[in-house]
Order: structure tokens, then sequence, then C-alpha cells
């Protein structure tokens, strides 16, 4: 079987949220895209901590393009937190990502799988089988 290639691309623009702290651009959710099943089966899991499911939307673009994009809300402190609070340390991620994974083989759309749990976006996805058909030789 040939090794495949999977063209990864992450374009989202960040935002400012009303504390007035600035998101990063361009936030790369941490990926893993594993072959299973003699290439039957595409698995892709995404690191997404502290991001709720509503908070993501998957779906395909250009039938061969698997498109993963949402948005990490900033948890918020309390009014009276707020007027007291000071950050001396401030390494957590949040805003928009967005994750556009190119798949090199014919998909099955009808019976991709996800599901999030503990952080981790697991999303499976079906080699489309190919069928049989039979061609009359005159």
């Amino acid at each position: 079987m040939a090794k495949r290639n999977y063209i990864l691309t992450q374009v989202e623009n960040g935002g400012n949220f009303s504390s007035g702290i600035s998101t990063h651009v361009d936030w790369e959710p941490r990926s893993n895209i594993i072959e299973a099943g003699d290439g039957e089966l595409l698995i892709i899991e995404v690191e997404l901590p502290g991001v709720n499911k509503e908070d993501v939307s998957i779906f395909l673009e250009e039938a061969n393009y698997l498109v993963i994009r949402g948005i990490k809300r900033q948890p918020r402190l309390n009014a009276s937190d707020v007027k007291r609070a000071t950050y001396y340390l401030f390494e957590r991620e949040f805003g928009s990502f967005y994750k556009r994974i190119f798949i090199d083989f014919p998909l099955d759309a009808s019976r991709i799988k996800s599901t999030m749990e503990n952080g981790v976006l697991t999303v499976k996805i079906p080699r489309k089988k190919a069928e049989k058909i039979s061609v009359e030789v005159k």
C-alpha cells in the first residue's frame, strides 16, 4: 500500500475579548492523523481542552477536505474578582481555530463519525468501498 500524504492548512484570524486581552492569531490545536484497518479508516484526533463541543463544527469542502473550526472561549472571572485581578502569567490560548485536512482517497461521507471526550475530538472517516461493476464483452 502506498503511503498517503495529508496536507494540513491552518488559517484563521483571532479576535479580541471584552476584557481587552487579544487572542493569538492562528491558534492551531495539536492533531494526530492515523490510518487504520489497512487504509480503510482514517482517524483524526484534535486536542481541544476547554472547548465545548457545541463550539466546534466539522464539515466537508470540495469532497476531500475535512474542515474543523470553532472557538475556545476565555473563562470569565466574576465581577468582584475582576476589580482585584492581576494576571502574572497568561499562557493559555483562546479564540478561533481552523484546521483543513486534505484526504487523498474517496471517503464515505455518510459514515463519518465524531466524538469529543476529555478534551480530544476524534473524527473517524471510512474509505468509500469500490463498487463492483460488470461490463459485458461483445
